[in-house]
């Protein structure tokens, strides 16, 4: 499964949203701002089963090594 990123250099996810695989489907995309991108990325196997909103909180864009990638989110230690 695949879902399109709107994405910060530290990796923190700003929205996202699943393409359609419809034909007719309207053509959604974002316009990152300055130091922003967007990116179609795999969603991890161990994450399918969330809904967006869940997802959204449960993931972070990992940049390491050139190619981005989602990865679960840490919970940090309070």
């Amino acid at each position: 499964m695949k879902i399109v990123a709107l994405f910060d250099k530290s990796g923190n996810i700003h929205a996202l949203f699943h393409p359609s695989s419809e034909p007719d489907a309207p053509k959604l995309y974002f316009r990152p701002r300055k130091g922003q991108r967007a990116e179609t990325l795999e969603v991890p196997s161990e994450l399918r089963h969330l809904k967006p909103g869940q997802l959204h909180a449960a993931v972070k864009v990992d940049l390491r090594g050139g190619v981005p990638h989602l990865v679960a989110r840490t919970k940090s230690k309070k």
